[in-house]
């Protein structure tokens, strides 16, 4: 199924409707917050025992826990303030999401500069998905056409 935010949902027989919205979910809120250049917002979305590894232009180093990747964010945002943008258009392509018990891979891209390509591990925790690890890579578009 595609929903309007064009993501596309798979739905894995016995699991229900509600699981996967909540997984959308977490996906709208991290990119709605990410686009308000809103920390905050963002990192309610990660475990506490997150991790991540961002783009190499961001950072060349594994990060290891919510607040690394909240430090990491900032420096990101602050790039992003200094250039004089409040916020930033993060149009999510071909986004795929699978889930597989308490747990649920999300991939998308997104076009701007680069090829930005995502991949999200989430982790239901109680009745909430929570990101487990971003992994975020560049490539440049020319060089993937």
């Amino acid at each position: 199924m595609i929903t309007g935010d064009g993501y596309l949902i798979l739905y894995i027989p016995g699991k229900t409707r509600d699981t996967m919205d909540g997984i959308q979910g977490t996906l709208s809120r991290f990119n709605a917050a990410f686009s308000k250049l809103d920390l905050d917002g963002m990192m309610m979305c990660f475990a506490d025992d997150s991790t991540s590894f961002f783009p190499i232009a961001h950072r060349a180093t594994f990060l290891d826990g919510k607040d690394e990747i909240g430090e990491a964010f900032a420096k990101v945002i602050s790039k992003i303030r200094a250039a004089g943008l409040d916020g930033i258009k993060l149009d999510v392509e071909d986004v795929k999401v699978q889930r597989f018990g308490d747990a649920a891979i999300a991939t998308f891209h997104i076009r701007d500069g680069d090829l930005s390509r995502r991949t999200l591990v989430l982790r239901r925790v109680h009745d909430d998905w929570l990101i487990q690890h971003l992994h975020a890579s560049n490539a440049p578009l020319e060089e993937t056409q």
